[in-house]
């Protein structure tokens, strides 16, 4: 089953209104946090880090969103 590529967190510090969702697009991602007042945006497998010479794909900030954003 594959997984679903792109990770949203909205800004909210409230632990009732903290929220983060998985999208298969990053449009998905980006409409969803413009309704939830912004947040990050990372990719699964966007970065990669050594260990012991041995790359270790990781999740990576991709974009950040504005709560105010319009989308150009």
């Amino acid at each position: 089953m594959a997984k679903k590529p792109y990770f949203a967190q909205n800004n909210k510090l409230d632990g009732f209104n903290h929220r983060a969702k998985y999208f298969w697009t990053l449009e998905e991602a980006r409409n969803w946090l413009k309704s939830e007042g912004g947040g990050t945006i990372k990719k699964r497998n966007a970065g990669v880090v050594y260990s012991f010479d041995t790359p270790i794909r990781v999740w990576a900030g991709i974009e950040a969103v504005e709560e105010n954003a319009t989308g150009i």
